[in-house]
């Protein structure tokens, strides 16, 4: 009882009412992790590379498909995200593949081999793979990367092309026409230079030395 002036109040004591309360869901951290394979991967690389006029076969998809698995287990919603990120030429960056058969048309002492047709490249020692293969672009029609045996000729970290307007970070040239590895998209074709990954570019340009062999077939 509450007393004001003349009049008094009365004020009743709260009741608890007890109901039974639906469980609601415990929602997870993180989207749940589903089975994304080399196909679904490999189906949205080829098919940004036709979006963006070029052709499916620009690159190798099956090593971009590698190097987006290489990451763990992923969720439907980021695979398209990562796959552009590798063809942007920012990606991960893949494991290297020591079990993979030597290739006759690149001899044991060969340091760096470039398979144009098959759109990768890798690194080796007396025939066996140190580095790669990773996925790369080689030249567009009109601009074709050279075939044959050549030798390392230079290192520039930090070039650009002024004849194209074009940053060409970790170039290692192989030839006195201009050709080099380097930085570059793997989503466009080059003008006869070899377009790798950033962790790519880096390792090619670190482990190649001025006089190796670099042998393109």
């Amino acid at each position: 009882m509450v007393g004001s002036g003349s009049s008094t109040v009365s004020i009743s004591e709260p009741r608890v009412i007890s109901a039974p309360v639906a469980a609601l869901p415990v929602l997870p951290e993180r989207p749940a992790f589903t089975v994304v394979d080399a196909a679904m991967i490999r189906s949205i690389a080829q098919l940004a590379l036709v979006e963006q006029g070029q052709p499916a076969d620009l690159t190798d998809t099956d090593l971009v498909a590698r190097d987006v698995l290489a990451g763990g287990p992923l969720a439907v919603a980021d695979v398209r995200h990562k796959t552009y990120e590798i063809l942007s030429g920012f990606g991960p960056g893949g494991p290297f593949d020591p079990s993979m058969p030597p290739r006759p048309e690149c001899p044991p002492a060969a340091r760096a081999c470039i398979d144009v047709g098959g759109k990768r490249a890798w690194l080796q020692d007396g025939g066996r793979i140190t580095y790669g293969p990773v996925p790369i672009t080689t030249g567009k029609p009109g601009f074709e990367t050279t075939l044959g045996s050549h030798r390392v000729l230079r290192h520039v970290r930090h070039d650009h092309s002024r004849i194209f307007d074009s940053p060409m970070p970790y170039s290692t040239y192989f030839t006195t026409s201009g050709m080099a590895f380097h930085e570059g998209r793997l989503d466009e074709p080059s003008h006869g230079c070899i377009h790798l990954g950033h962790h790519a570019a880096a390792q090619f340009f670190d482990q190649l030395r001025v006089g190796d062999e670099v042998v393109a077939f």
